[in-house]
């Protein structure tokens, strides 16, 4: 047990500022935590049970750091008055186990698009994972659209019959009105385990790829070939682009090379379904870079028809790089170099991390994939050329 020093019992009249020094002045600030958690489980607003405010909830209530919110609710640990979960939260009551009692033997599978080159394997590792535990898995899909996904978790609420959520987000890199409906199948003691993306806010575990090593391995490529002004196109509705333009401006600042914002562009899903609409304005903004970083395969895809639309050469005059290994980069007119997405890896892994939470409310659910690349022809080596 750690002792704490508090200084002494009496004021002898310190001065602050020119104003005498109280005993709430000297009084360490995480205390006031602790006693606002003491007094509302004396006075049974909170009840054995009852899930805390999340870290960043407390330090936005009382002003105060998350280092110290996280140092008062360890005390609160210590005191055997509230128990931390991992992938869950912080509970009230000791060894507190968020168990659901019913088993409906059922998990609920919620995803952007079915069309898309990532989840058909996903889906198939994660059904070959349930099946083998005899769990029958709903599926539903949002078409990336927050409002559809609130359709969906209505749905869930209502039928109250599954015993886990493994979800794909909706545009997880936007603000989101749905985060009450997850904490609310959380409160009913049903885990939530995402997949590919999480959501800023949510305390819940997320199996996919570690976006910001893949963006920084991609750009890394180029580098290492040579080039040295490099431009990058990213989603900025998917909390995936976010990370993998955190990789790229890594590996390009740690290079010791400079990033003009004139060679980022941020693009929605909308506009990845058709980047030549815009493929002039694309070309304008990198007209001077050697090579672009594309968010994934379908956008370095059409980078290469619209450079060759516009009689420019890859890799020669453009070299670009993908991310995903998606069926078009070998299809591609310019086979594009790229970092293979696992899929149906993916699947399974998920799938076995949500099954191991429903046994284990404990259980810490996160993981992160890294691959290495695919080479092919999309670029262009230099240090060669020169």
């Amino acid at each position: 047990m750690q002792t704490m020093c508090m200084g002494p019992l009496f004021d002898h009249g310190n001065q602050i500022g020119g104003q005498k020094e109280t005993m709430a002045d000297r009084e360490p600030k995480y205390l006031k935590v602790i006693e606002w958690v003491k007094d509302n489980i004396a006075t049974g607003k909170f009840k054995y049970g009852d899930r805390m405010m999340s870290e960043k909830e407390l330090s936005e209530k009382f002003g105060l750091s998350r280092q110290t919110i996280r140092h008062a609710t360890g005390e609160l640990v210590n005191q055997h008055l509230v128990t931390r979960v991992q992938g869950s939260g912080t509970y009230i009551g000791s060894s507190y186990m968020p168990v659901r009692e019913e088993q409906y033997m059922s998990v609920a599978v919620v995803s952007t698009f079915y069309e898309s080159y990532i989840f058909p394997p996903t889906l198939k590792g994660i059904e070959s994972v349930l099946s083998a535990e005899n769990y029958s898995m709903q599926v539903s899909f949002t078409d990336n659209r927050v409002s559809r996904e609130e359709e969906i978790l209505k749905n869930i609420l209502a039928k109250d019959s599954i015993d886990g959520l493994i979800v794909e987000p909706a545009k997880s890199a936007l603000p989101n009105p749905n985060l009450r409906y997850y904490r609310e199948i959380r409160n009913r003691h049903i885990p939530i385990i995402f997949f590919n993306a999480e959501y800023p806010g949510l305390d819940a575990p997320c199996v996919r790829f570690d976006d910001v090593e893949m963006g920084r391995r991609a750009a890394s490529v180029l580098i290492q070939n040579g080039h040295r002004k490099i431009a990058g196109i990213f989603k900025a509705d998917d909390g995936q682009g976010r990370l993998r333009y955190e990789g790229y401006y890594r590996a390009v600042h740690d290079a010791g090379l400079e990033i003009d914002q004139e060679n980022v562009i941020w693009i929605d899903t909308p506009e990845i379904l058709n980047l030549d609409a815009i493929g002039a304005y694309l070309l304008q903004r990198i007209d001077d870079c050697t090579g672009v970083v594309c968010y994934n395969d379908e956008a370095a895809y059409q980078m290469v028809e619209i450079a060759a639309k516009h009689g420019m050469k890859v890799p020669e005059d453009l070299s670009v790089i993908g991310i995903d290994d998606a069926n078009v980069a070998s299809i591609c007119r310019v086979p594009l170099t790229t970092f293979p997405h696992p899929k149906e890896e993916l699947g399974r892994k998920v799938a076995s991390n949500l099954l191991n939470m429903i046994k284990n409310p404990e259980f810490d659910g996160n993981f992160r994939f890294v691959t290495d690349p695919v080479y092919r022809k999309s670029v262009c080596d230099l240090t060669k050329r020169s």
